[in-house]
């Protein structure tokens, strides 16, 4: 029963989270832009092919979110999750050997920031969420529904922590909230 929980908790948090980075690159024109710029750099194509490729990207997006949602498909979406993830990481790690400095449009205005280093040790936790969901996808359909709801409710928890990640940390570190690139604060003469 413990392993259905967890396993339900990480299906939840990776449903939620990848639903979030999915509407996050097209809520807006500009949002979903951006993200082919991002293809550009961090998958190295042509710009004629980074508006398909980031459709393709959010496409796959969108199905894993859902596969993680309907039960028979859990399987499916852990797969489609930890190949998403694996590139994604792949990816960031590149642009950082290489030097390039590129932002990833993750999830709205953290992405804001440029690829790093955060991005990568989130999606090693991401991915860690992937291999403790799987146990529970065998079958092991021991939960009621409260225990079902139990678990997302946590899984949405956790998701809202890691699409703010780097804005929780800012806020820790310096006690104030992030600035977004090129603003300055003022500081009053008191």
């Amino acid at each position: 029963m413990r392993v259905d929980f967890l396993s339900s908790t990480c299906q939840g948090l990776l449903a939620l989270v990848f639903t979030g980075a999915c509407v996050s690159k097209v809520r807006t024109a500009a949002s979903f832009a951006a993200v082919s710029d991002t293809v550009v750099t961090l998958g190295r194509v042509p710009r004629r092919l980074a508006g398909g490729l980031a459709g393709g990207i959010v496409s796959l997006e969108a199905l894993t979110a859902l596969c993680l949602a309907v039960p028979a498909l859990h399987g499916v979406g852990l797969a489609a999750a930890a190949v998403l993830l694996t590139g994604f990481t792949y990816a960031i790690a590149r642009a950082l050997r290489d030097g390039d400095r590129v932002t990833c449009h993750c999830f709205g205005t953290s992405g804001d920031r440029p690829a790093g280093w955060p991005q990568i040790v989130r999606n090693s936790l991401l991915l860690t969420a992937v291999a403790a969901a799987v146990p529970g996808t065998q079958g092991g359909h021991s939960l009621s529904w409260q225990g079902v709801f139990s678990a997302w409710l946590i899984g949405a928890v956790c998701a809202v922590v890691v699409a703010t990640g780097e804005e929780i940390v800012s806020l820790v570190r310096h006690g104030r909230p992030p600035l977004p690139y090129g603003a300055f604060r003022t500081t009053s003469p008191n």
